[in-house]
Protein backbone atom coordinates (compact mmCIF):
# COMPACT_ATOMS: atom_id res chain seq x y z
CA UNK A 1 0.00 0.00 0.00
CA UNK A 2 2.68 2.61 0.87
CA UNK A 3 4.56 1.43 -2.44
CA UNK A 4 1.42 2.52 -4.67
CA UNK A 5 0.67 5.02 -3.04
CA UNK A 6 3.80 6.61 -2.84
CA UNK A 7 4.55 5.87 -6.75
CA UNK A 8 1.03 7.30 -7.62
CA UNK A 9 2.00 10.94 -6.22
CA UNK A 10 5.40 10.44 -8.00
CA UNK A 11 3.26 9.98 -11.22
CA UNK A 12 1.07 12.88 -10.26
CA UNK A 13 3.81 15.65 -9.43
CA UNK A 14 2.38 16.25 -6.29
CA UNK A 15 3.09 19.53 -4.32
CA UNK A 16 0.78 18.28 -0.84
CA UNK A 17 1.51 15.55 1.80
CA UNK A 18 0.32 12.23 1.47
CA UNK A 19 -1.37 11.01 4.91
CA UNK A 20 -0.99 7.44 5.52
CA UNK A 21 -3.94 6.14 8.27
CA UNK A 22 -2.57 3.35 10.17
CA UNK A 23 -0.63 1.81 13.47
CA UNK A 24 1.90 3.90 13.28
CA UNK A 25 1.01 5.76 10.04
CA UNK A 26 3.00 8.48 9.16
CA UNK A 27 2.86 11.78 6.69
CA UNK A 28 5.40 11.70 3.23
CA UNK A 29 5.60 15.24 2.10
CA UNK A 30 5.88 16.11 -1.94
CA UNK A 31 7.52 18.70 -3.69
CA UNK A 32 6.62 18.38 -7.47
CA UNK A 33 6.24 14.63 -7.01
CA UNK A 34 9.58 14.31 -4.95
CA UNK A 35 10.21 13.00 -1.28
CA UNK A 36 11.11 16.14 0.81
CA UNK A 37 10.22 14.84 4.09
CA UNK A 38 8.92 11.72 6.37
CA UNK A 39 7.45 11.42 9.49
CA UNK A 40 5.93 8.82 11.32
CA UNK A 41 5.41 8.33 15.75
CA UNK A 42 6.57 5.02 14.68
CA UNK A 43 10.54 6.62 14.63
CA UNK A 44 12.30 9.19 16.11
CA UNK A 45 12.60 12.24 14.01
CA UNK A 46 16.31 13.64 13.00
CA UNK A 47 16.57 15.97 15.60
CA UNK A 48 16.09 13.19 17.99
CA UNK A 49 19.12 10.74 16.69
CA UNK A 50 22.37 10.92 18.51
CA UNK A 51 24.33 9.75 15.62
CA UNK A 52 24.09 8.02 12.59
CA UNK A 53 25.42 8.46 9.08
CA UNK A 54 26.21 11.60 7.28
CA UNK A 55 23.31 12.21 5.28
CA UNK A 56 21.04 11.92 8.69
CA UNK A 57 18.28 13.52 7.18
CA UNK A 58 17.95 10.93 4.77
CA UNK A 59 18.40 8.28 6.71
CA UNK A 60 15.77 10.04 9.26
CA UNK A 61 13.49 9.93 5.97
CA UNK A 62 13.90 5.98 5.25
CA UNK A 63 13.84 4.98 9.10
CA UNK A 64 10.13 6.99 9.14
CA UNK A 65 9.04 4.93 5.85
CA UNK A 66 10.50 1.61 7.35
CA UNK A 67 8.73 2.55 10.41
CA UNK A 68 5.28 2.99 8.55
CA UNK A 69 5.61 0.23 6.37
CA UNK A 70 6.31 -2.34 9.00
CA UNK A 71 3.09 -1.33 10.39
CA UNK A 72 -0.25 -1.82 9.50
CA UNK A 73 -1.92 0.98 7.20
CA UNK A 74 -5.68 1.29 7.13
CA UNK A 75 -6.40 3.77 4.14
CA UNK A 76 -4.50 6.80 3.20
CA UNK A 77 -5.42 10.55 1.12
CA UNK A 78 -3.61 12.74 -0.14
CA UNK A 79 -4.10 16.29 1.68
CA UNK A 80 -3.70 19.30 -0.31
CA UNK A 81 -4.35 21.68 2.11
CA UNK A 82 -1.49 21.47 4.23
CA UNK A 83 1.43 23.39 3.75
CA UNK A 84 4.36 22.19 1.44
CA UNK A 85 7.34 21.89 4.24
CA UNK A 86 10.46 23.68 3.49
CA UNK A 87 12.73 20.59 2.45
CA UNK A 88 15.24 19.88 4.63
CA UNK A 89 16.95 18.08 2.01
CA UNK A 90 17.02 17.97 -1.44
CA UNK A 91 14.38 15.37 -1.36
CA UNK A 92 14.59 12.14 -2.71
CA UNK A 93 13.27 10.02 -5.27
CA UNK A 94 10.36 7.96 -4.25
CA UNK A 95 11.99 4.88 -6.18
CA UNK A 96 15.17 5.12 -3.90
CA UNK A 97 13.28 5.70 -0.99
CA UNK A 98 11.51 2.40 -1.34
CA UNK A 99 14.13 0.56 -2.21
CA UNK A 100 15.84 1.52 0.88
CA UNK A 101 12.67 0.61 2.71
CA UNK A 102 12.30 -2.64 0.83
CA UNK A 103 16.04 -3.40 1.67
CA UNK A 104 15.28 -2.86 5.79
CA UNK A 105 12.60 -4.83 5.35
CA UNK A 106 14.19 -7.76 4.16
CA UNK A 107 17.30 -7.38 6.74
CA UNK A 108 14.87 -7.71 9.69
CA UNK A 109 12.73 -10.41 7.96
CA UNK A 110 16.06 -12.47 7.39
CA UNK A 111 17.22 -11.81 11.40
CA UNK A 112 17.66 -14.65 13.41
CA UNK A 113 14.47 -13.95 15.63
CA UNK A 114 12.36 -11.21 13.07
CA UNK A 115 9.84 -8.95 15.81
CA UNK A 116 7.67 -6.16 15.27
CA UNK A 117 9.00 -2.81 16.04
CA UNK A 118 5.81 -2.13 18.36
CA UNK A 119 4.85 -5.38 19.55
CA UNK A 120 7.33 -7.62 21.92
CA UNK A 121 9.04 -6.14 25.26
CA UNK A 122 12.19 -7.93 25.25
CA UNK A 123 14.07 -8.70 28.50
CA UNK A 124 17.82 -9.39 29.46
CA UNK A 125 17.79 -13.79 30.60
CA UNK A 126 21.00 -13.20 32.03
CA UNK A 127 22.38 -16.04 30.65
CA UNK A 128 24.62 -14.27 28.20
CA UNK A 129 26.02 -10.91 28.16
CA UNK A 130 26.09 -8.94 25.31
CA UNK A 131 28.41 -7.10 22.80
CA UNK A 132 30.00 -3.80 24.17
CA UNK A 133 28.04 -1.91 21.77
CA UNK A 134 24.75 -3.46 22.33
CA UNK A 135 24.30 -3.11 26.24
CA UNK A 136 22.79 0.07 25.64
CA UNK A 137 19.60 -1.90 24.41
CA UNK A 138 19.30 -4.41 27.02
CA UNK A 139 19.78 -1.56 29.53
CA UNK A 140 16.66 -0.59 28.50
CA UNK A 141 14.84 -3.43 27.62
CA UNK A 142 12.94 -3.34 30.81
CA UNK A 143 10.11 -5.46 29.81
CA UNK A 144 7.87 -2.78 29.45
CA UNK A 145 9.30 -1.58 26.55
CA UNK A 146 9.02 -2.21 22.57
CA UNK A 147 11.97 -1.77 20.06
CA UNK A 148 10.44 1.12 19.17
CA UNK A 149 10.42 2.84 22.51
CA UNK A 150 14.26 1.61 23.14
CA UNK A 151 15.11 3.50 19.79
CA UNK A 152 13.07 6.85 21.39
CA UNK A 153 14.91 5.83 25.06
CA UNK A 154 18.88 6.01 23.32
CA UNK A 155 18.23 8.28 20.14
CA UNK A 156 18.34 5.60 17.68
CA UNK A 157 17.00 4.39 14.28
CA UNK A 158 14.12 2.41 14.83
CA UNK A 159 15.21 -0.10 12.51
CA UNK A 160 18.41 -0.55 13.84
CA UNK A 161 17.38 -0.93 17.25
CA UNK A 162 14.13 -3.62 15.90
CA UNK A 163 17.47 -5.70 14.31
CA UNK A 164 19.85 -5.67 17.00
CA UNK A 165 16.75 -6.62 19.65
CA UNK A 166 16.35 -9.95 16.86
CA UNK A 167 20.10 -10.76 17.25
CA UNK A 168 20.27 -10.16 21.36
CA UNK A 169 17.12 -12.70 20.95
CA UNK A 170 18.98 -15.13 18.74
CA UNK A 171 21.87 -14.61 20.96
CA UNK A 172 19.84 -15.90 24.25
CA UNK A 173 21.01 -12.50 25.73
CA UNK A 174 17.31 -11.29 25.41
CA UNK A 175 13.82 -13.09 25.59
CA UNK A 176 10.47 -11.48 24.83
CA UNK A 177 7.56 -11.00 27.92
CA UNK A 178 4.64 -13.11 28.15
CA UNK A 179 2.17 -11.48 26.26
CA UNK A 180 0.00 -11.70 29.77
CA UNK A 181 2.52 -9.72 31.71
CA UNK A 182 1.46 -6.47 30.32
CA UNK A 183 -1.56 -4.64 28.25
CA UNK A 184 -0.96 -2.86 25.34
CA UNK A 185 -2.03 -1.56 21.54
CA UNK A 186 -3.33 -4.09 19.21
CA UNK A 187 -0.82 -4.47 16.67
CA UNK A 188 -0.71 -6.53 13.09
CA UNK A 189 0.68 -9.53 12.56
CA UNK A 190 4.59 -10.13 12.23
CA UNK A 191 3.71 -11.08 8.42
CA UNK A 192 3.31 -7.42 7.91
CA UNK A 193 7.37 -7.46 7.82
CA UNK A 194 7.76 -8.39 4.51
CA UNK A 195 8.39 -6.18 1.60
CA UNK A 196 5.36 -5.45 -0.21
CA UNK A 197 6.55 -3.63 -3.27
CA UNK A 198 4.81 -4.97 -5.97
CA UNK A 199 1.50 -5.99 -7.23
CA UNK A 200 0.43 -9.07 -8.37
CA UNK A 201 0.04 -10.29 -11.57
CA UNK A 202 -3.22 -9.83 -13.13
CA UNK A 203 -4.29 -7.60 -10.67
CA UNK A 204 -5.55 -3.89 -11.63
CA UNK A 205 -3.49 -0.35 -10.08
CA UNK A 206 -5.52 1.13 -7.80
CA UNK A 207 -7.66 4.33 -8.98
CA UNK A 208 -6.38 7.89 -8.14
CA UNK A 209 -5.50 8.56 -4.38
CA UNK A 210 -8.57 10.46 -2.52
CA UNK A 211 -7.68 14.06 -1.79
CA UNK A 212 -8.64 16.43 0.90
CA UNK A 213 -9.75 19.70 0.33
CA UNK A 214 -11.31 22.50 2.50
CA UNK A 215 -14.78 21.82 3.82
CA UNK A 216 -15.05 17.75 3.11
CA UNK A 217 -12.87 14.78 3.82
CA UNK A 218 -12.20 12.30 0.93
CA UNK A 219 -12.44 8.67 2.34
CA UNK A 220 -10.07 6.23 2.25
CA UNK A 221 -10.30 3.64 -0.57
Amino acid sequence: MLAHAVTQCNADRINAALVLVGDPGGVVNFRDGTVIAVHSPGAPGVAMLNAGPPDRVGAAMADAAFAIAVGGISHYLVDDTADVLSPTSAGISPSRLLGQVAVRLAVLAASPCPVSPYRERPVPTGRAEPAAELREIVTHATGRRTARDIAFAIGRGVHSVTVDVARLLGEDVLAITPADTFTGRVHHPAATLRPRLSRPAGVEAAGPLPVRRPGRAGPGP
